[in-house]
């Protein structure tokens, strides 16, 4: 082990961080969960667990009741073994080869310039240390370990819901100390395209390269409140929206659809001098971020050729005038409406734009979705259903919910928050197959997840150790 790896280990709770320190260790790219699929495999056979996976690499992870709490209501754990992979512009980590480097940062772990994996890796750490605990007392415990959460939810779609027994699931997905999921959004993305179409450079005469970089980006759900992090795509639309006579030569910005965009990049030509024009509105925008944020903005050789002023014009108008960011608000002024421009790419006949609506209300769903109709009309962008994600409503009053309420008053002298989320959980999903069932979602404080900057409490880890034990108590 190296020095980080030995300074982590001799935080408490030991047993937790000791497996989520494994799990660092082994790449898990969303879509890419053999290696880890076989490791818990691997650790279910040596402790002599009974264990169900299958084609998609769910697994299932099985403990008998300890001696004398075989009667009691059997309970579930879930969570998912992807993460998001997102890393530092000098990073040269390869995230199908190489272990995740942790750095134990104070009371926080992070990792070396890429996602650090805690959403959701420490949730499946405490399962981990459950099932390997010959200590806790515990009715018969099944952990569900997801696929895919991230980008398809594949895992919980087709997991086959006969091996789940238990009728209460407790999802440790949840990057919030303190507060309990009881409802999350339903999830809809699409990509769109737009039909690429040249003209030659004739009279103009200044290209110009526009670049921004080190936003903070972050989780398309939980972070999408937050005004602080930008949304660079958009930044850089609205000031070319503000220009005559621009022709568009490359654009490339954002990484998927579920992550705030950190990054976008613009080349584009006109046949006017822009440049103090340009400059104030960077100003203008820096002014609204922290000083680590960099926009740059230069003069470059003209290309052979750029998009039509039509093509041109449809990005620009469509990209500015969709509505991002946290749009509706709920009387306890949680977000139940919300959109994200996460990318946009260049292929080599169409530009893809990446985009998504999350929402907790269907009436105010339904209005959106009708705006957008329109826009993606006006500016002929033909549209490609990606998927939808379930959600859930909220039930205030289910014995799930009721237990754990007492069970974080009595540990910490007071109420735990139940929320509804932009965040996707599985719960929908569970919901849905599974009848009856009641599902939650609970976990330890991580900040920044889907960017490079994310990193997990380790106190918090303490105290929702000591939460999943009482709860099982």
């Amino acid at each position: 082990m190296n020095k980080m790896d030995i300074e982590i280990e001799k935080e408490e709770p030991k047993e937790v961080l000791r497996f989520f320190k494994e799990i660092s260790n082994i790449p898990r790219k969303s879509g890419k969960e053999e290696l880890i699929k076989n490791y818990l495999v691997d650790f279910a056979k040596k402790r002599n667990l009974e264990y169900y996976t299958d084609k998609y690499f769910n697994v299932i992870i099985r403990k008998e009741a300890y001696k004398g709490y075989e009667k009691e209501e059997s309970i579930a754990f879930q969570g998912h073994t992807d993460m998001i992979c997102e890393k530092e512009e000098w990073s040269v980590h390869n995230f199908e080869k190489n272990p995740i480097e942790l750095i134990k940062d104070g009371d926080f772990i992070r990792a070396n310039g890429t996602t650090l994996g805690a959403d959701n890796g420490v949730g499946v750490a405490f399962m981990l240390a459950l099932l390997d605990s010959k200590k806790i007392k515990a009715p018969k415990i099944e952990c569900i370990f997801t696929v895919q959460e991230e980008t398809t939810m594949i895992g919980v779609k087709l997991i086959d819901t006969k091996q789940i027994k238990s009728k209460k699931i407790i999802s440790l997905d949840n990057g919030k100390e303190g507060k309990m999921v009881i409802s999350s959004a339903n999830c809809m993305e699409w990509f769109g395209k737009l039909e690429k179409e040249y003209i030659k450079l004739e009279d103009l005469n200044n290209t110009y390269e526009l670049t921004y970089s080190n936003f903070k980006g972050g989780h398309s759900g939980e972070n999408i409140a937050d005004k602080s992090r930008g949304n660079p795509i958009k930044l850089g639309m609205e000031i070319l929206s503000k220009l005559d006579d621009v022709y568009i030569s490359q654009i490339k910005g954002g990484s998927r659809v579920n992550v705030i965009p950190r990054d976008f990049k613009v080349t584009f030509s006109t046949k006017e001098n822009i440049d103090s024009i340009i400059k104030n509105k960077i100003k203008e925008q820096k002014e609204l971020f922290d000083k680590e944020v960099i926009i740059k903005f230069k003069k470059v050789e003209n290309p052979n050729k750029v998009y039509s002023k039509e093509v041109s014009s449809k990005i620009i108008r469509f990209v500015n005038e969709f509505e991002n960011g946290a749009l509706y608000f709920s009387k306890n002024k949680e977000v139940i409406l919300s959109a994200n421009l996460g990318a946009i790419n260049e292929f080599d006949k169409y530009i893809r734009i990446e985009y998504s609506l999350r929402s907790n209300d269907i009436k105010l769903r339904k209005i959106y979705l009708n705006d957008l109709e329109r826009k993606v009309k006006e500016n002929d962008i033909e549209i490609i259903w990606s998927q939808e994600l379930k959600g859930f409503d909220p039930d205030y009053t289910s014995d799930l919910v009721t237990r754990i309420s007492q069970v974080y008053k009595r540990l910490f002298n007071k109420e735990i928050k139940k929320i509804i989320t932009q965040g996707v959980v599985e719960g929908g999903f569970f919901k849905d197959r599974i009848k009856g069932i009641q599902y939650v979602c609970i976990g330890a404080n991580t900040f920044d997840v889907h960017s490079p900057k994310e990193k997990v409490s380790i106190k918090s880890i303490q105290r929702t150790w000591e939460l999943i034990k009482e709860i099982i108590k």
